[in-house]
């Protein structure tokens, strides 16, 4: 009896611990050495729904990624301190979730990444952070912050990373950032703060690596003392209507690799623009380069490493690779998107030795032709989204083979052939979002192709790739449709036939060919008809006693001869006098009548 309640209780212990450890219906969740990540994009959110996660997740949670679906609203939720039940969870986004204020007493002594973007956090104190030791990143952008207090971060001395972008900041602090000595990345962008007190920061943080101000209405950088912060690596000063580049101001930044200069008013390049730094990126995307004929200067990227280089949504109407001057032998990487080119032209990278990445979004680009310039043969990425593809050439194999990574997204495409797909499986990241997806047809291909990259499905947004028709399944992701009852079977989905054309096809095929075969055996019947009824005719008239053979003939000789008929002997022929010379036929009286008729005296 003991023994049979023990295993009662087991297998109770064994259900609620299934129970406790199953995903919340909401949610994806990955399972790697008994640690869970959980991505909770599903639906929107309140705090009931919220609450009842909490409680189904196990306490080995690493990561958990709350954010609402695409244009479905905001998740609407309050921060609860039932996190800090999860002592090892070391990541936690809560994005889009209308959280008005952060907890005050956290407790979550493994986080190291905390994502907070786009909430209504409208205040910050210090004890918000007291509890997260480790936090290395840390992102408000797109709250509701104005006034950050001194001493706020003080608490957090293993930061790494900062973003306050997008708030409504316009005043900071005296020491706002004393005391973290390991931060290296600062973003401040989109806020409205006066270039004095941000020069007041760089004395806290003269090791900051990373600093992006775009979009803070800076008319000029001469003022922005960048010589407080030797280090620099990364600047971003893109959106602030800058006309020249501030080449002067630069050059005290030997370490500057990475620089963004977009969405500003730049319609030249001059000479020896950026001499002096180490860049390697450069970012000069949505200025006014396509607007002046002598935009690029022959020495405008002269002695710098420059490697990648974005000139996309610069109203260029053609491109020519020989722009790009002392840059043309080491370039790998080159976005000419947003502009107004409509075929793939060799004069685009033809100069171009070492090129290996190439953006050509968002363009007027009809088609990809079945013969490619030389060099894309070498290209490990294309972008060639936004466009108005539809089909990918029989041959995209042999004209992209060293293809690794396509974003096909916000095309036209419906499905993919056989081809295509064999294509697309040899390509480790393939981005497919805002197509208009065909999911009555040839879906399941692609569905095999998504599930080969399950892990990458946050990556490659595989929520977002969704069907449009049938009416039945549009709008669900392409990845959640389990049964499919329209889709081509044997050649038809190569040219995007559904199941139903298909049949129709084969059904008229044979209907054809039955058609055809009742001819053919129609008239082989009617010729066996004829053959035979000659033939029984013949036969009759074989069996005709020999005592006949002159009166049947048709000829007036009266010779006799052999009983062959005579040449031209027709059967069917027989004479007027021949019936009357024959005596009819028939059967001699019997014996046996003659006695009965004597009998009876006849």
């Amino acid at each position: 009896m003991l023994l049979v309640l023990l295993i009662l209780l087991l297998n109770q212990i064994n259900l609620s611990s299934a129970f406790i450890q199953s995903c919340p219906i909401q949610c994806e969740c990955d399972q790697i050495d008994g640690s869970w990540s959980v991505y909770c994009r599903k639906t929107v959110i309140n705090d009931t729904v919220f609450a009842d996660i909490l409680n189904q997740l196990p306490l080995t949670l690493k990561s958990l990624h709350i954010q609402p679906p695409p244009n479905r609203g905001p998740n609407k939720l309050r921060w609860s301190d039932n996190i800090n039940r999860f002592a090892q969870l070391k990541v936690l986004r809560l994005i889009e979730c209308q959280i008005p204020q952060m907890s005050r007493t956290p407790r979550l002594p493994s986080l190291e990444v905390l994502d907070l973007r786009s909430n209504n956090i409208d205040h910050a104190t210090m004890s918000n952070f007291g509890g997260l030791p480790k936090l290395r990143i840390l992102d408000l952008s797109s709250n509701h912050l104005n006034h950050l207090p001194t001493g706020v971060f003080t608490y957090l001395r293993q930061l790494r990373s900062l973003s306050l972008s997008n708030n409504s900041i316009t005043d900071l602090s005296a020491n706002l950032l004393r005391g973290l000595g390991a931060l290296r990345v600062l973003r401040l962008d989109n806020n409205q703060i006066p270039i004095e007190q941000i020069n007041n920061l760089f004395s806290d943080i003269t090791q900051i690596e990373e600093l992006y101000l775009n979009n803070c209405q800076l008319q000029s950088i001469e003022k922005l003392s960048l010589d407080r912060i030797p280090q620099l690596r990364n600047l971003g000063i893109g959106g602030n209507d800058l006309g020249l580049i501030p080449t002067r101001e630069l050059q005290n930044l030997a370490h500057l690799s990475v620089l963004d200069l977009s969405n500003n008013s730049l319609q030249e390049i001059v000479a020896c623009a950026f001499c002096g730094n180490n860049l390697t990126r450069l970012d000069l995307s949505h200025n006014l380069l396509g607007l002046s004929k002598t935009a690029f200067h022959a020495d405008a990227f002269r002695n710098i490493p420059l490697k990648h280089l974005d000139l996309s949504f610069n109203h260029m109407n053609d491109f020519d690779s020989t722009y790009l001057g002392w840059a043309q032998d080491i370039i790998e990487s080159l976005a000419i998107s947003g502009n107004f080119l409509k075929t793939f032209s060799d004069s685009y990278t033809h100069t171009l030795k070492n090129l290996l990445h190439l953006e050509m979004a968002f363009n007027t680009i009809a088609h990809i032709p079945v013969q490619l310039p030389s060099r894309y043969y070498h290209l490990e990425s294309l972008n060639i989204s936004g466009n108005q593809i539809s089909y990918f050439p029989d041959n995209i194999h042999t004209i992209l083979p060293n293809i690794k990574e396509l974003d096909i997204s916000n095309n036209k495409f419906t499905s993919f052939s056989y081809s295509d797909l064999a294509f697309l499986n040899n390509v480790d990241r393939v981005y497919m979002t805002g197509n208009k997806w065909d999911c009555s047809c040839a879906i399941q291909g692609l569905q095999v192709h998504m599930r080969d990259r399950h892990a990458m499905r946050h990556i490659l947004n595989y929520d977002q790739v969704q069907c449009a028709s049938p009416s039945l399944v549009e709008g669900h992701p392409v990845l959640a449709i389990t049964e499919v009852n329209d889709c081509a079977v044997l050649f038809g989905a190569r040219y995007g036939l559904t199941q139903t054309s298909e049949m129709l096809i084969l059904l008229t095929a044979l209907l054809l060919i039955a058609t055809l075969l009742l001819i053919l055996l129609g008239c082989f019947y009617c010729c066996r008809e004829r053959q035979y009824k000659g033939s029984y005719v013949t036969r009759e008239h074989s069996r005709t006693p020999l005592t006949m053979a002159n009166t049947h003939s048709c000829s007036s000789s009266t010779n006799d001869g052999p009983l062959s008929p005579p040449t031209g002997f027709d059967p069917f022929c027989v004479s007027t006098e021949t019936f009357k010379s024959t005596p009819p036929l028939i059967p001699p009286p019997s014996t046996h009548q003659k006695s009965t008729a004597a009998y009876f005296g006849i």
